[in-house]
């Protein structure tokens, strides 16, 4: 054989051993695509989303249908084909996988039928298997839709609620409604089962004092396939004028005040420039701090921990009262507006500071306006607030009753002077402390509508606890907080 020959057999036979490697591979891929639904799916509703992920490692991916069959009818949702590379390639496929992530019931050609419907996807690969029809996956799996709401029925009859107070709704739920409770604009107040009265719920909600009083109370409900309701509650609103302030500020005041919260707050920098520094604390700040109030709730004990009313600050005169208007003025511009959400209440220097009801203290640190801080959680959303502190008597964790010292006034914080700012919170809303303050209020709006039993005689007033007149006071110095 001359050297030419020798060439052309030795070329023949790489061709024809590459053809048999091609043939081993293609028909030596006996293995399906693997089909892995990657969330459940047998439940479906309007918002249920269908992810799947499907993969072929070794001659990869040909083809992918997923369907939907209901009543004989085919709905088809995704549909692949996977362009081949060259019939003789050997290794891996360019698509050896694909995943799919939609919302079958979001697309309006699919009808909306309650009942089972079957899940059907295919999937197939470039094996040569089966006279070069590929290895074929199937899975079906049978799903229950749903499109009906939960239902609800208000059972307890509203009594008017003011902008910035707090009323309360007892009402059943249908066992679907995975959350449940009221919304007023984008403010929701959770729902909870009622501790002492079966098959119905409750909700303490807060009308936002910045709301008209034309906005909708609304009962609302949601399951977990993406089913909502709602129902509006007819609460009558009593609409409230809130007073105005100007309050001046000063280089000596920033100085005082602000560095001093710049300085504990690490997520606030030093601008080293007064007015810059005095509006990234009484706006951004402010804005911060309101948003851990509201995270601070979401934890709160689904539980009745206060009885009666709550106390106002023993002694106390009031100088600033809830819903203040205050415009700050700097240099004799207008500089900031915000609105005080809660009392200034001032005794003397360094006054013992109590619990206004039973709870269990949930913060109490350096935070942000507030100067040092304690917050008490009452239960079911309702926590009170205590700022400006000089000094703590009580830690996070520790139970306190009503009356027990926990602290004493001070000016920490963003405070011109020694006094203590007491708040009221609903799931993170600031509410009027003197209705809470008043115990023939909560006795008529919270005790009656959700039938609790009053644990002491005091859940009427008692001397003690009848609510100072607030009535500014004309001391000098009046605090911005």
């Amino acid at each position: 054989m001359n050297k030419k020959s020798l060439l052309y057999a030795i070329a023949l036979a790489i061709v024809a051993f590459y053809l048999a490697m091609t043939a081993f591979y293609r028909w030596g891929d006996g293995t399906p695509p693997r089909i892995t639904l990657v969330e459940p799916f047998t439940q479906a509703g309007p918002t249920t989303p269908l992810v799947l992920h499907v993969e072929d490692a070794e001659t990869g991916l040909q083809e992918v249908t997923v369907r939907l069959v209901q009543n004989l009818e085919s709905y088809t949702l995704a549909q692949e084909q996977f362009v081949a590379q060259s019939p003789l390639s050997i290794g891996g496929h360019a698509d050896n996988s694909y995943n799919l992530n939609l919302v079958p019931f979001g697309d309006d050609t699919i009808p909306k039928r309650r009942g089972v419907v079957t899940l059907v996807i295919t999937a197939r690969d470039y094996s040569w298997r089966g006279f070069f029809e590929g290895n074929w996956a199937r899975i079906e799996q049978d799903v229950t839709v749903k499109f009906t709401p939960p239902r609800m029925e208000v059972l307890s009859s509203p009594l008017p609620v003011s902008q910035g107070g707090a009323g309360a709704v007892v009402y059943r739920v249908s066992d679907d409604a995975q959350r449940y409770g009221v919304r007023i604009g984008e403010t929701f107040f959770p729902g909870y089962p009622s501790p002492d009265r079966a098959f119905t719920a409750f909700s303490l909600f807060a009308f936002p004092h910045d709301h008209p009083a034309s906005a909708p109370v609304l009962l609302v409900a949601d399951d977990d396939l993406g089913n909502h309701a709602e129902q509006r509650i007819d609460v009558p609103v009593v609409a409230k004028k809130w007073r105005s302030r100007t309050i001046t500020i000063s280089d000596r005041f920033i100085e005082r005040t602000i560095r001093p919260i710049i300085a504990q707050t690490p997520e606030i920098e030093d601008l080293d420039d007064p007015l810059r520094n005095f509006l990234q604390v009484n706006n951004v700040l402010r804005k911060r701090t309101a948003e851990q109030l509201t995270a601070l709730a979401s934890d709160s004990r689904p539980e009745f921990l206060w009885n009666g009313a709550f106390i106002q600050l023993s002694n106390s005169q009031v100088e600033a009262v809830f819903a203040d208007h205050r415009e700050y003025r700097y240099n004799g511009n207008v500089v900031d507006t915000q609105y005080h959400l809660g009392f200034d209440l001032a005794v003397t220097k360094r006054y013992p500071v109590e619990a206004a009801n039973d709870g269990t203290v949930v913060l109490a640190e350096f935070f942000g306006i507030y100067g040092n801080t304690i917050v008490i959680d009452h239960g079911y959303g309702l926590q009170s607030l205590y700022a400006h502190l000089s000094s703590f008597a009580a830690e996070k964790g520790d139970d306190v009753r009503k009356g027990q010292i926990i602290g004493r006034s001070g000016m920490t914080g963003l405070a011109a002077g020694d006094h203590l700012h007491f708040s009221l919170l609903l799931h993170g809303v600031q509410v009027n402390p003197m209705e809470w303050w008043d115990g023939q209020w909560v006795q008529s709006h919270v005790n009656a509508p959700l039938h609790r039993v009053p644990v002491r005689t005091n859940d009427v007033t008692t001397p003690e606890q009848v609510p100072q007149t607030p009535v500014p006071s004309n001391r000098r110095g009046s605090p911005p907080s």
